[in-house]
């Protein structure tokens, strides 16, 4: 028999005893990072595991699940369930039972969006994770078997792994990333590459702030921050690379680490970082390390390739110039309340139009 538990009532060791045990599962799964994301507004975590009674209470499956409530209106319009990594099995559970603990999580989320009036659940598979880096043939969404409808794009993929070092990584940079991190050298540019702690929290912050206002996104919350430098930092999974001119801090990099692969995941910038193009310095450094390091991948980040203007645009360039190739990043979601998911859908179909014209 298979019972739910939430992550709050498991064994912290044992869950992420599962988490750095099942194929599937990536640093998303790791209830550090749960903690963290729990940090962010409007948030709550209901995330759970699926364990075998008559195992010894056996862990046979993870669900990362996070309720992120509406803006406005929330009783009315009821928020959204994200799961970024999505259910992760148990490798050796027999065939005839993976359907029965599939349909165990789909019945928790099921029940769980009645009684939080949840619109949707979002669901991400990591591309990092060693089942999906393991593919080596056409494979379908692994979210299929929940029922998912296929909401998939793509991410930038750098295998570090190659003939020829770094002098063939060099050559993979596209010349506009191998100019501007000459003008890095050419200014002087220092980039260290450490384990954060907090010392550095108050200067990332700062930057953070910069960043988002320059940007015009809300910044997070300072405590999401400390429990990257704290708890997730503490347990060998950031590396994080701080570049210089002389003595002042121009850009800070966040990389998650996990199951011998990278993640390019938070960065804070000041203005002149831009200027002096410390961020492609950062990047060129991280990649010279991990290779040395012994990481197989580093993931560089979301792909928006058919995006031709704007920010998204830029980003991309950016990500894109390291060398990486177009790698699946399979996304899901189930519809819970059609009717006003529908209307909702529709209403930002209609804002989007009106503000393209």
């Amino acid at each position: 028999m298979y019972q739910i538990v939430q992550r709050k009532d498991c064994d912290r060791a044992a869950w992420d005893a599962a988490a750095d045990g099942f194929p599937a599962a990536w640093a998303w799964h790791r209830s550090e990072m749960l903690d963290a994301r729990a940090t962010w507004k409007r948030t709550e975590d209901f995330s759970f595991c699926v364990c075998d009674a008559a195992n010894g209470q056996k862990i046979v499956a993870l669900v990362p699940l996070v309720l992120v409530h509406s803006r406005s209106l929330n009783s009315l319009l009821g928020g959204h369930f994200e799961s970024t990594g999505s259910p992760a099995l148990d490798p050796d559970l027999p065939r005839r039972s993976v359907k029965k603990v599939q349909e165990s999580i789909l019945d928790t989320i099921a029940r769980l969006a009645r009684k939080q009036r949840i619109r949707r659940t979002d669901l991400s598979v990591a591309p990092l994770s060693p089942e999906i880096r393991s593919i080596h043939r056409p494979f379908p969404n692994p979210l299929c078997y929940f029922g998912a409808e296929d909401a998939s794009t793509q991410t930038w993929m750098l295998r570090l792994f190659v003939e020829g070092g770094d002098e063939k990584l060099w050559e993979g940079l596209e010349h506009r990333s191998r100019k501007q991190i000459n003008k890095a050298k050419r200014s002087g540019l220092i980039a260290e590459i450490i384990e954060p702690d907090q010392s550095l929290l108050e200067t990332y912050y700062g930057l953070h702030l910069v960043t988002c206002s320059r940007n015009g996104i809300p910044p997070h919350r300072q405590a999401y921050f400390k429990e990257i430098f704290e708890n997730i930092s503490r347990q060998k999974m950031c590396k994080t690379v701080v570049v210089r001119d002389d003595n002042r801090v121009l850009t800070i990099q966040n990389f998650l680490v996990y199951k011998g692969s990278a993640l390019y995941w938070t960065v804070a910038s000041s203005d002149d970082a831009l200027k002096l193009c410390a961020n492609d310095f950062g990047m060129w450094a991280a990649i010279r390390y991990f290779r040395a390091q012994g990481v197989e991948y580093l993931e560089c980040g979301e792909a928006f390739p058919a995006v031709h203007e704007g920010k998204q645009k830029g980003l991309n360039d950016f990500k894109k110039s390291f060398g990486g190739q177009l790698f699946p990043y399979y996304r899901g979601s189930i519809c819970h309340r059609p009717l006003l998911e529908g209307l909702l859908g529709m209403l930002r179909h209609c804002r989007k139009g009106g503000a393209a014209t």
